[in-house]
């Protein structure tokens, strides 16, 4: 085979893979950048990777419930560490963002298996019946800068 077409076919499938990525990462919408970030947020706590969430929250992060940055993330190891296993079920989901700024809404129910608190925590988050809110801003220029300003939930005081 001649070796000038394999190179240039290899060149090829490079330029097409970064044309690809170039838009995956660059073109989506702001909606979709704020989907993908709040899914990895709910992954992250899933997997209790208290150093992935702090990533995702501002460091301006406050909310009605009187946390900071720092004590969100005490009081989700302290009352989520007890989990073996922990899923956070997903529904009704509504998006809605423009450049910069970006809401969220989802209901959320947890499912899983634990000591401690984790029978308390199944119990209290499972039967709120609003979805929670989720304020995203991204206060840089790249599309994964996406940051949780704040979490709220009507029912949970």
């Amino acid at each position: 085979m001649d070796t000038r077409l394999i190179v240039r076919s290899i060149l090829a499938l490079v330029l097409l893979a970064s044309l690809w990525l170039a838009w995956w990462v660059f073109g989506r919408s702001p909606e979709a950048q704020v989907r993908a970030a709040q899914m990895a947020l709910i992954e992250a706590v899933e997997e209790r990777d208290w150093d992935a969430v702090q990533e995702f929250l501002a460091a301006n992060y406050t909310d009605a419930y009187g946390h900071t940055r720092e004590s969100a993330i005490q009081d989700g190891k302290k009352y989520l560490s007890g989990f073996y296993t922990l899923t956070l079920k997903t529904d009704q989901t509504t998006v809605r963002a423009a450049k910069g700024q970006g809401m969220v809404t989802m209901m959320i129910r947890l499912e899983g298996n634990g000591i401690g608190y984790s029978q308390l925590v199944l119990g209290h988050v499972n039967q709120l019946s609003e979805p929670w809110t989720f304020h995203w801003s991204n206060p840089g220029r790249w599309p994964w800068d996406w940051q949780v300003n704040m979490i709220h939930h009507d029912q949970v005081r």
